[in-house]
């Protein structure tokens, strides 16, 4: 056995921990020989001494059996599964770390993880924005499985998740600071944080009343036996990004996939900056595992969820978009100062928690975990990994759906599905902090450079292949050379062989989740969604609502749309109507058809009506506006994100056309 005390922790490995028979014999030894000593010092004593000898030698005994007792309890409390700790950085490129190899930026406490544990070389998102990122991290599913492929969407209802697997595995699981997958109440972690996980004021992002040390101090005090799975997640170095005073713009180093102009040396500084406030805030959360005497017995994991917001990175599935640092470490089990080229995916961090607390393997996940490579220096986990992005459904984007397959030895393969559109995100269109896109329009007109980098982010073509062994900025498109034809037929059968794996079909990623917009009209398909940023609020102002639809199976049936979670429609045994937030209902008497057409009519008054075979079959004044959207999801045939019964189940029938209508219904195509 190699135990140290507590105190010499930060200088030693923790090899094993002494059992409680361990901890008796050896006392037992100590305190035998005092009393041996006790006992011949008294019998040279005389009468009186020798009574308060054997009156030392009993409170002595005394104080070695209540030491005793409090150094077994201290032993029995520690967790025998090693605590988790995860802090997930906000779009950070794996390249903008000191530890592999920036030498602008000062990051000291990422680069003491890596000083101290394993630095992955080729961990990859599973896509290249936050939510599908995040929410294929926690459930160990790609983006398609899970449910959440675009942006602020949620996942399927009954996916399971960390909080749940780790929980079952007797771990406490917080979440603190940013969430961003939902619904939340699908996803049981303990939150704390709230204030610097949200967005705005960037000042927040810091954590400036400590809540995640506070969480630790208190955790080891008061649950001292309970592991805990603690995920930190600030919003940093996402944008907006803080006043770059540490840097100075005209002296940083400018990365070749950037544009070099100055407004993006300015916003390159402002990013470092934030990715210094990141590593501080890192800093204080792994002070506090020291001083909780914690730091052994935890594996603390550091990585973020895609790559910065710059062009051909965040939202992209090239390299610098999916792409992130993984740096791993759990003091006497993983070494020091150590690399790995194994190719792991974020969806692999979750199978690989379940593994260190010592579940069984589960089987309908799409990760593998790769606590071998972690333990016993295994060097492959997967041939392939795939990623995607399937665009954030802002309706001043453009749905540009990519996916993609990396191989172990160094080569990617990306389709993209609307080659003809142009490539459209926060960058060019809304992010007005740092904003630097409009000097690269304007340097293209000169710059042969900027032209090309420019046209990189706003035009894909059909394919990409690119050898990452040579060209890790991906400028050179090798789908188009007969030299690397075999390299090109293997990257599409990858491709084609994931995606059948996961259900997925080109014509369901050419249409997306999206909505078919007409003139002041709309359409959503059965089973599908959209999310209120898919809309234009000022164009989308309706004084009057009108959802049509043909409806089968009237006897059975459920939800036939929720708008916004103003109301939910539904057609159900029989009967149709709408139910209100607050569970109020309004629906009609029995309708002997088991099919027919379904208007509902709403004026921003509050005035409904709804007909059935164009009868009216329901009235009512409402009193209030639920014409307008809201945040929140409209959807045809489920409610997003839920598995509920009764009404406002999932619809069991057939829904045809269901259309969303503005103000007049023959104003529509």
């Amino acid at each position: 056995m190699h135990y140290q005390d507590s105190s010499e922790q930060s200088k030693f490995q923790v090899v094993s921990r002494p059992s409680q028979k361990d901890i008796i014999s050896s006392k037992s030894i100590a305190w035998l020989k005092l009393r041996n000593f006790i006992l011949t010092f008294s019998s040279r004593l005389a009468y009186k001494q020798a009574h308060f000898a054997n009156f030392l030698l009993i409170l002595l005994i005394t104080g070695a059996t209540k030491t005793l007792n409090a150094q077994q309890k201290s032993a029995l409390k520690t967790p025998t599964k090693p605590n988790i700790l995860i802090f997930i950085a906000d779009d950070l490129n794996m390249q903008d770390v000191g530890a592999y190899g920036n030498t602008d930026v000062h990051t000291p406490n990422m680069d003491r993880l890596a000083k101290e544990g394993m630095m992955f070389m080729n961990a990859y998102a599973a896509s290249s924005m936050c939510t599908p990122s995040r929410s294929a991290l926690f459930t160990g599913m790609y983006p398609h499985h899970n449910g959440a492929q675009m942006n602020h969407f949620t996942v399927k209802p009954g996916i399971n998740n960390i909080a749940q697997f780790m929980k079952a595995q007797g771990y406490r699981v917080v979440i603190s600071g940013k969430t961003d997958v939902f619904p939340l109440d699908n996803f049981p972690f303990e939150v704390i944080g709230k204030e610097f996980g949200k967005y705005e004021p960037i000042t927040n992002r810091v954590d400036r009343k400590n809540e995640s040390v506070h969480m630790i101090e208190n955790h080891f005090k008061q649950r001292p036996e309970q592991p805990l799975c603690l995920i930190v997640a600030p919003w940093l170095p996402h944008v907006p990004w803080f006043p770059h005073k540490d840097f100075d713009p005209n002296k940083i180093k400018i990365p070749a996939y950037l544009a070099d102009t100055k407004e993006t040396r300015s916003a390159l500084a402002s990013y470092y900056q934030s990715i210094q406030a990141a590593d501080q805030m890192l800093g204080r959360v792994l002070n506090a595992l020291d001083q909780a005497g914690q730091t052994n017995n935890t594996a603390t994991f550091f990585t973020s969820d895609q790559g910065a917001q710059f062009p051909s990175a965040k939202w992209s599935v090239f390299d610098k978009g999916l792409h992130v640092p993984l740096i791993i470490r759990w003091p006497g089990h993983i070494e020091k100062e150590s690399q790995t080229d194994a190719l792991v995916s974020l969806v692999d961090i979750t199978p690989t928690l379940i593994d260190l607390a010592g579940g069984k393997q589960i089987d309908t996940l799409d990760g593998r975990s790769f606590k071998d490579v972690l333990i016993n220096h295994k060097t492959k986990i997967h041939d392939y990994i795939f990623a995607e992005s399937s665009m954030e459904p802002h309706y001043w984007y453009n749905y540009t759906p990519g996916r993609t397959v990396i191989t172990q030895d160094g080569w990617q393969y990306i389709k993209n599905y609307h080659p003809g559109k142009r490539f459209i995100t926060h960058i060019d269109k809304v992010e007005r902090n740092e904003f630097y896109f409009d000097s690269w329009v304007a340097a293209a007109a000169s710059d042969p450079q900027t032209r090309f980098l420019l046209n990189r982010y706003s035009y894909h073509p059909p394919e990409g292949l690119y050898n990452l062994n040579k060209d890790k900025e991906e400028f050179t498109n090798l789908a188009m050379d007969a030299t690397y034809k075999k390299e090109l037929l293997r990257g599409r059968t990858l491709l084609k062989k994931e995606l059948d794996r996961q259900g997925e079909t080109d014509a369901m990623i050419l249409k997306g989740t999206l909505p078919t917009f007409f003139d002041h009209r709309y359409t959503i398909a059965q089973g599908c969604s959209a999310s209120d940023l898919s809309f234009n609020k000022k164009l989308w102002n309706p004084h009057t609502l009108y959802i049509t639809a043909y409806i089968s199976d009237l006897n059975e049936g459920g939800v036939v749309a929720d708008y916004f979670g103003h109301f939910k429609l539904f057609a159900y045994e029989g009967k149709v109507g709408i139910q209100l937030p607050g569970g109020k209902v309004y629906q009609s008497d029995s309708i002997s058809s088991l099919s027919g057409h379904l208007l509902l009519k709403l004026t921003e008054a509050g005035q409904l009506e709804i007909q059935f075979e164009q009868k009216p079959v329901v009235t009512a004044a409402l009193k209030r506006d639920l014409t307008k959207i809201k945040g929140g999801y409209v959807t045809c045939g489920k409610i997003q994100g839920r598995s509920l019964n009764g009404r406002l189940r999932t619809y069991q029938g057939r829904i045809y056309d269901l259309y969303f209508t503005m103000d007049a219904l023959s104003t529509a195509p």
